[in-house]
């Protein structure tokens, strides 16, 4: 475990503070008297009150209303503010900015290289404070990756898992494990690991395939990492921003597009060459001829990924090589996703909203939409749709939770929308028809409630189940006794619907 850092304080100090902004006693006392001739920069007024409103900026002054952050640019605004202002000793950032589910991991490295530099050149203390409650693991990761400190109400702390800016750009991989290595035990500081190895053949971290469940602790890849959105239609970014454009001279968009996402789903394992080609080509008979185009979609493939190191073949098994550090769309819904339930259920209903709201952005769609039918399962393997209903389910709960938050703050009409989104992903799903239902009854519409339950028998018939299910009944009976009377009309209306 790292010590307390005894370095003074002003000493190019890139610290972050993870706190729950809700939680203003601990924040104070993280900070103590670094407050005091600090410039923060934040949108939240509530944040750090003592601050005197002359040593507040908003985001967008400093170009953080805005993602992907140009750093130098950045970087130029934050010591034009500072030399403006004069006597500032600490710049305190309101990391809420950063915290867009994917393009946030690049922010908040990106603002990393910032921090270290403003801390060097400009001899101020720079202190990213995350509101842990907006958080998700990737977040926590490149916040690790970003700062050289911790702080906390115990004092200033080293992070073993911080590299310098010229160690990310311009070192090997032994190189950067020597450093790591050599802050936490003395005894290896400066070292090299592997002697005997070629530098160049250990550049950059070894490639390996996008694990959901392994922690990317330390730097990122030397090669770029890749942007994978597979909710909705699938897409691609490589080269920074660059998006791959699947429709190369010569090559079969549709097939291309299906192998990335079949080796994508195959992970590390890969998958053979015969799964390959009978998902791709089950018509033909003759195995040269499979093998053959089997060889020229892997070659487009690379092509379009722009290296021929994005597949790798191993006899008859081939591999998607995913740069070390790259960000998928799906393990970042299913974050948020949980993030926000849990919030939610511990009554923190304003930090759940925005979280919900980040993760119902994510949902392009159902996982890979754009790919042919005829690919997504073969005689042998259904390969996709299992996930793809999995996450449709998750994405309708995220609807339904939405509205159960919004009707909660009686922003009735938003609550419908998002309530009626769920029932458009599954008609006949209990859960979603009867939270439609609770927010007709509130908007005072018992005729649309009546209507919304019709729907949900109807939605039942039409795919051959006999009865409604217990809960939502007892939901229905509920919401019609807790109406103070009804019509003669209204009383029919239930009668019809019932029957």
């Amino acid at each position: 475990m790292a010590e307390q850092d005894d370095s003074p304080q002003g000493a190019e100090i890139n610290a972050a503070l993870f706190c729950h902004f809700t939680e203003g006693a601990f924040l104070e006392a993280a900070l103590q008297d670094r407050s005091r001739a600090a410039l923060l920069v934040s949108d939240d007024a509530g944040l750090l009150v003592q601050v005197p409103e002359g040593r507040r900026c908003p985001l967008s002054a400093l170009g953080f209303d805005r993602l992907p952050v140009e750093p130098e640019d950045v970087y130029a605004k934050v010591r034009d503010r500072v030399a403006a202002l004069g006597g500032v000793e600490t710049i305190l950032i309101d990391m809420t900015w950063s915290l867009a589910a994917m393009l946030g991991v690049n922010a908040i490295e990106a603002w990393g290289t910032v921090a270290e530099q403003a801390a060097s050149e400009l001899g101020v203390t720079v202190v990213s404070i995350y509101n842990q409650d907006r958080m998700i693991e990737e977040h926590l990761q490149a916040a690790l990756r970003a700062h050289q400190h911790f702080l906390a109400p115990s004092g200033l702390y080293e992070n073993p898992y911080w590299l310098p800016r010229e160690l990310l750009t311009a070192s090997t991989l032994d190189e950067q494990l020597g450093f790591m290595l050599g802050r936490v035990v003395p005894d290896f500081a400066g070292q090299t690991f592997f002697r005997t190895f070629d530098k160049a053949a250990a550049r950059g971290a070894s490639p390996h395939w996008l694990d959901e469940d392994r922690a990317t602790l330390g730097a990122p890849s030397a090669r770029a990492r890749w942007h994978i959105h597979c909710l909705g239609q699938l897409r691609v970014f490589v080269d920074g921003h660059r998006e791959v454009d699947w429709r190369t001279k010569g090559g079969a968009p549709k097939k291309s597009k299906t192998l990335f996402a079949y080796l994508l789903n195959a992970g590390e394992k890969g998958a053979h060459a015969d799964q390959i080609s009978e998902l791709l080509w089950p018509d033909l008979e003759a195995e040269q001829t499979k093998r053959a185009r089997l060889h020229h979609t892997v070659a487009m493939v690379r092509k379009v990924l722009g290296s021929q190191h994005a597949i790798t073949r191993n006899g008859d098994y081939y591999r998607l090589n995913v740069p070390d550090g790259s960000l998928i769309d799906i393990t970042a819904f299913e974050q948020l996703c949980r993030r926000g339930l849990s919030l939610a259920r511990h009554g923190q209903e304003d930090l759940a909203l925005p979280i919900y709201f980040e993760a119902e952005r994510l949902y392009a769609g159902d996982l890979f939409e754009d790919l042919p039918l005829e690919y997504l399962a073969t005689e042998t393997e259904d390969w996709i749709m299992p996930r793809r209903t999995w996450l449709r389910e998750m994405a309708m709960r995220l609807h339904f939770d939405l509205s159960k938050l919004l009707r909660k703050y009686r922003r009735y009409g938003e609550a419908l929308e998002w309530a009626q989104r769920a029932v458009a992903i599954d008609p006949t799903s209990e859960a979603a028809n009867a939270e439609a239902m609770r927010v007709f009854h509130a908007m005072g519409r018992p005729d649309a409630m009546h209507r919304q339950f019709r729907q949900y028998r109807t939605a039942l018939t039409t795919l051959g189940e006999a009865k409604e299910g217990v809960e939502i009944r007892a939901v229905y009976d509920e919401l019609c006794r807790s109406l103070d009377r009804l019509s003669l009309s209204q009383r029919k209306t239930k009668e019809l619907v019932l029957r």
